[in-house]
């Protein structure tokens, strides 16, 4: 099971891509596609720590 700093960061990354997605979409700013793809892969790394660490707890 992933450990809670593991957890802090995956938490603090997906809090940064919603700011950004937010101040995005509040002020009419365009990402750039290299922004896109950092977000996109803060997702999916943080979308990953968290279902391990759901399943380690239902096997657990």
């Amino acid at each position: 099971m992933p450990d809670s700093s593991r957890l802090d960061r995956a938490r603090t990354n997906l809090e940064q891509v919603r700011g950004q997605l937010l101040d995005a979409a509040a002020f009419g700013k365009q990402l750039s596609p290299e922004q896109l793809e950092n977000a996109a892969g803060k997702i999916g790394e943080g979308m990953r720590i968290f279902v391990e660490a759901t399943q380690g707890r239902a096997r657990g």
